[in-house]
């Protein structure tokens, strides 16, 4: 059996490397599906709290997996972690506004990577007809 030439060679080597990067990119685009999922959360969490009264009680959580019961003082107002550690108090609505916005991002984002698997797949599927044809 004949050693496969250095063109046979390169053209696997580029294929294997577009199905890594393939492989990459759905696992982002997965993780962005997963965020923007939990921005919905978000979204959906901040209705509920709006639409309590001053006084009712509470479960909030300390640390994943660690709550502690509590009596809503404020309904109205939230804190809102704005990155590298700050936090701001906010309205509900200019929460919701936050939220919406990375949630957009997210999307936005999570379109532009399904661009590039996109063309990436068809890049990858010529590489595989190429080697095809120089195998043969």
């Amino acid at each position: 059996m004949n050693e496969p030439s250095e063109e046979v060679r390169q053209k696997y080597l580029e294929f294997q490397m577009m199905q890594h990067q393939i492989q990459q990119i759905q696992q982002q685009v997965q993780a962005l599906e997963q965020q923007a999922g939990e921005m919905d959360i978000v979204q959906q969490a901040l209705d509920d709290f709006a639409m309590s009264k001053v006084g009712s009680p509470a479960v909030v959580t300390l640390t994943p997996g660690l709550f502690v019961k509590a009596k809503l003082e404020e309904t109205d107002k939230v804190l809102l972690n704005v990155g590298g550690g700050a936090v701001v108090q906010k309205t509900v609505p200019e929460a919701k506004k936050v939220i919406a916005a990375q949630s957009t991002e997210l999307r936005k984002l999570q379109e532009e990577l399904a661009e590039q698997l996109q063309k990436l797949a068809s890049n990858a599927g010529k590489a595989q007809e190429e080697l095809r044809k120089l195998i043969q």
